[in-house]
């Protein structure tokens, strides 16, 4: 799987993972890492599957998802974000995903599905229907959930659907709402600088 990594000059622990979109490339949410935390590392991941000519995360099945590809890409990711966090002698713990669309998706699968003991996430018109693990547990992490109020993609309604999931599991929600469709609007992004700044501290 194709990534790429900033190291920061500060040289701060805090590592932003980014998750793209459908049809994106690991470039895609680096304006979005900037205005969240300009001085944290980056990791910003390329999805490794071809769904009918779109570069995606998992595949999708109809209007939901591919329950095997999302688990099988799920645990090639983990297993990736482990090794390149050893060889980058990162802390798992001190790191958000932030992802947008399909990219959010695969982020809450990950938190929902597997322990890496990232301290969070912000989730980017998010609309996961994937399986969630007996074993999920939550407890100390927070999450950002941002939907527009008129995408048609990933309807607002699918953000309060999950920030009722991860909160089962223990995670602390917020959801922030925008008048905008499924595109990432400059108001989240400033929702999710103003959201970090209080996890982070």
């Amino acid at each position: 799987m194709e990534h790429l990594f900033i190291k920061s000059n500060s040289g701060k622990q805090n590592t932003l993972i980014l998750f793209h979109g459908s049809g994106g490339r690991e470039t895609d949410l680096l304006e979005v890492s900037a205005m969240v935390d300009g001085t944290a590392n980056v990791l910003a991941l390329r999805g490794d599957v071809d769904d009918e000519g779109q570069v995606r995360f998992f595949k999708r099945q109809g209007s939901g998802h591919n329950e095997e590809s999302l688990r099988i890409e799920g645990e090639k990711i983990v297993g990736l974000l482990e090794q390149l966090f050893s060889e980058y002698g990162l802390d798992l713990e001190q790191a958000i995903y932030i992802g947008y669309s399909n990219g959010a998706n695969m982020a809450a699968h990950l938190l929902l599905n597997h322990q890496l003991p990232v301290a969070g996430a912000i989730l980017m018109h998010s609309a996961y229907k994937g399986q969630i693990s007996e074993q999920a547990n939550l407890l100390g992490r927070k999450v950002l959930l941002t939907a527009g109020a008129r995408d048609m993609i990933a309807p607002a309604g699918e953000a309060y659907q999950l920030k009722q999931k991860l909160e089962q599991k223990g995670a602390s929600t917020e959801v922030k709402l925008t008048d905008g469709g499924h595109e990432i609007v400059s108001e989240e992004l400033m929702e999710g600088h103003v959201w970090y700044l209080k996890v982070k501290s």
